[in-house]
């Protein structure tokens, strides 16, 4: 069958009404009837999937029997349940306190019909990859486990996470502007995408799971309940289906997942064109008020009028067109990823031309003069770009289908990586992110060899997934490949300058100083735009700073923050960049009036304990100590450690840093007595953590040892120096540098032992470190 997509989904659709009005003798004959073998075979599995509906919608209320038992006051795990604060089809959230560190959560207690085995070690088994969700907008994920309930014996899997006060999205959305509602399903698209770039699908997005908390132009979306999220690649889903249950929210849930098809990015696609549709027209684009039967059945067959059709003339034109394309039943028809949804709707926020139109001259001139309303009426500009636009109507066209080509592409090379895949060709081995990204860029190195450009464009892509997924050096070779492809297709798209700045990134952390220098100072030469150009003035200063040349790397700095300053992504990360370069010129008190703004810049964009915030207040606090102010030093670290520690867990990498920051300054200030019994803590929590954790369990281990040499406690010392020398490494000149400290305290420790051999052997290990490092700094 030829056609398009959507006119196979019309047929079908048609097909199906037809046949689900017939017995099974009816049926059987509207199949034979059909001569394309294809589609007879999708219409057979989509009645049998509808067979399969009535089934789940008819099952028993899910909360029954002691689940509905009062548990306020009965401890899970370290947990104590202080009062329900929700339920759903999945199980009950407590507002819990964990008391022995203070700490505030959710706890969501898993539905003892859905607590199976299977249940149970899914969520083991996701709770690292769904930990490592760091977003400002994502509600953090702490702690999960199976305990006893203490009612009647039952033993159920519960899930920690932060816990978030704010009220749905739905709901801050009446009577606010439409920009500002704009602004806050992007906050919304951007946690998703986030999630998607690690292989991490929600797939129940709804209101309730998304709060807002602030008003007005502070308000900030925080997105919550990873709880049925899907680990792309990790096989099927037989742990939500086994039980008859679809833990899922219909009136949100796309067509596939409905009828238990697999799911994809684009499962969250549609949803999120669902809350678009209900924040944009102020109601839902299908009536429920049917019942689930009936929601069912508006998901899978029912078309629903555009937003302007119910929120009025304001959404004509790109949203309704944005909107109805993420709403599309077909998911190919759909935008191919959440990235590329929320780009159609900055640019139809900025006055440009959405990708999801059709993209003609004329179009393209509505959308400029649209942008310079001002200056196209005062001087009869708006005649004369839609004749230029004529006379580039042969050109625009070619840049559309190029457009589509890339998107075409982009949608294949993710197909690969995130669809799902035949048992056969899937093995336990490759079930990891890292195998995944693997199996595509070996695809991809095998397609696309007549059109560089693009190929260069999806090489690069690739880069940054496995950067994403912490594999630095297949990131550099993806960077190095999409680089080389660029020149040879001229760098049309500015796929050069992105590559070369991520080369340079990479090119210094690893300690390449000289390659990293020469890759960025062409990536400057050829960056475009304040944003990218931004990037890489900054690369370049970490680069002239790896090679010593400080009043250089500051110069690079400050114009990074220039060419920053006044963006709406301006969050001061280029001024704690700045402050770092100015500390090693030397320049110590505009390294600390840069770092305090930065902060402050942080705690105005991000919410409380944000990653940024936490990093630049362990920042300035080593700052003022290291220029003797160690009561402001104290101050800031504690409030630092304060603040991660009301929101994290104590095993969060934020915990840890804040509170290794804090004895460190305590040390410093000689009260060793409180020093002691921080690093004691922060070594019995360290040893706790997998063995990849090894930047915070190197550093914890090593100021322990400092710590107890201070005492004169010998013997503990030497235990605490060698643990750190024991600690794996990474191969990254940064960690390098932590290696040269781990044999340095090592070698101290000895010498103050009175074990002078040993003492010269661990000095012979630092140099030996030390010499490596200067040897990468002069590579070619």
């Amino acid at each position: 069958m030829s056609g398009s997509a959507a006119d196979r989904w019309a047929t079908l659709q048609a097909l199906l009404d037809d046949a689900l009005e017939r017995d099974a003798a009816g049926r059987a004959a509207v199949l034979a009837a059909l001569p394309d073998p294809d589609l007879r075979a999708e219409l057979a599995g989509l009645l049998a999937a509808a067979d399969a509906v009535p089934a789940f919608l008819d099952a028993p209320a899910p909360w029954g029997g002691s689940d509905d038992a009062d548990l306020a006051g009965v401890r899970i795990g370290p947990y104590r349940l202080v009062r329900e604060i929700g339920r759903g089809g999945q199980g009950r959230v407590f507002l819990a306190d964990r008391d022995d560190v203070g700490t505030r959560v959710a706890l969501k207690l898993v539905h003892s019909t859905l607590a199976g085995p299977d249940l149970v070690g899914r969520f083991l088994t996701e709770r690292r990859v769904l930990g490592r969700l760091d977003h400002p907008h994502i509600a953090r994920f702490l702690d999960a486990g199976s305990a006893e309930t203490g009612v009647a014996g039952a033993e159920a899997p519960y899930v920690v996470m932060e816990a978030v006060e704010g009220v749905p999205i739905t709901e801050v959305a009446r009577g606010v502007p439409l920009a500002e509602r704009l602004r806050l399903i992007l906050q919304v698209c951007d946690a998703v995408a986030y999630a998607h770039r690690r292989l991490v699908v929600h797939r129940d997005l709804k209101p309730s799971n998304i709060l807002v908390s602030g008003a007005g132009p502070r308000a900030q979306v925080k997105l919550l309940d990873f709880g049925i999220a899907k680990v792309l690649g990790d096989g099927d889903d037989g742990a939500l289906t086994n039980t008859g249950h679809r833990l899922m929210t219909p009136e949100y849930a796309a067509p596939e997942q409905v009828l238990g098809q697999p799911v994809t990015v684009a499962t969250d696609v549609y949803a999120l064109g669902v809350l678009l549709y209900e924040l944009l027209a102020g109601a839902r684009p299908y009536a429920t008020d049917g019942g689930l039967r009936e929601a069912v059945r508006a998901v899978c067959d029912e078309v629903p009028p555009p937003p302007s059709a119910v929120g009025g003339r304001a959404l004509r034109g790109d949203l309704d067109t944005i909107v109805m394309k993420a709403l599309a039943k077909a998911p190919d028809d759909r935008y191919v990823t959440v990235d590329a949804l929320a780009e159609d709707l900055r640019r139809h926020r900025d006055g440009r031309p959405v990708r999801a139109r059709r993209q003609t001259a004329r179009y393209h001139a509505a959308r400029f003069v649209r942008r310079h309303r001002a200056a196209s009426v005062a001087g009869g500009l708006g005649l004369l770009l839609l004749a230029a636009f004529g006379v580039r109507e042969r050109q625009l066209r070619a840049a559309a289908e190029a457009a589509r080509v890339e998107a075409q592409a982009t949608a294949d090379l993710l197909t690969d990586l995130f669809g799902a895949t035949g048992v056969d060709e899937i093995r336990p081995d490759t079930l990891r992110a890292v195998a995944l990204i693997d199996r595509a860029a070996r695809r991809l190195r095998g397609q696309y060899a007549d059109a560089p450009r693009l190929k260069a464009a999806l090489t690069f892509r690739l880069g940054r997934l496995y950067e994403g997924v912490n594999q630095p050096t297949r990131g550099l070779a993806q960077y190095r490949a999409a680089e080389a492809l660029a020149r040879r297709a001229g760098d049309a798209d500015g796929v050069l300058a992105q590559a070369l700045t991520y080369v340079g990134y990479l090119e210094t952390s690893a300690g390449h100083c000289e390659r990293s220098l020469a890759a960025l100072g062409e990536a400057v030469a050829r960056s475009h735009g304040a944003a990218a150009r931004a990037d890489a003035l900054a690369g370049r200063a970490a680069a002239y700073a790896c090679l010593g040349r400080h009043p250089e790397a500051v110069a690079d700095a400050q114009a990074a923050q220039r060419a920053a300053a006044g963006s709406p992504d301006d969050d001061g990360a280029f001024l704690h960049l700045l402050s770092d370069f100015l500390g090693r010129a030397g320049r110590h008190d505009e390294a600390v009036a840069a770092l305090r703004a930065a902060v402050a810049r942080g705690e105005a964009v991000y919410p409380r304990a944000h990653p940024a915030i936490t990093a630049r207040r362990n920042a300035l606090s080593h700052l003022l100590a290291a220029g003797g102010d160690l009561v402001g030093a104290e101050r800031v670290a504690r409030a630092s450690y304060d603040e991660t520690r009301a929101v994290h867990a104590p095993t969060h990498a934020r915990t840890l840093g804040a509170q290794i920051q804090l004895a460190r300054v305590l040390r410093q200030a000689r009260r060793l007595g409180a020093a002691d019994t921080l690093t004691a803590e922060v070594v019995r929590t360290v040893e706790t953590l997998a063995n990849t954790e090894v930047v915070v369990r190197n550093r914890a281990h090593r100021l322990r040892a400092l710590v107890l040499l201070d005492l004169g406690r010998l013997a503990e010392a030497e235990a605490e120096a060698r643990a750190s020398v024991a600690v794996p490494h990474d191969s990254a000149t940064t960690w390098l540098g932590d290696r040269v400290l781990q044999f340095r305290t090592l070698r101290d420790v000895l010498v103050a032992a009175g074990q002078p051999a040993e003492a010269a052997r661990a000095e012979r290990a630092a140099a030996a470190v030390e010499a490596e490092i200067a040897a990468r700094r002069t590579a070619d």
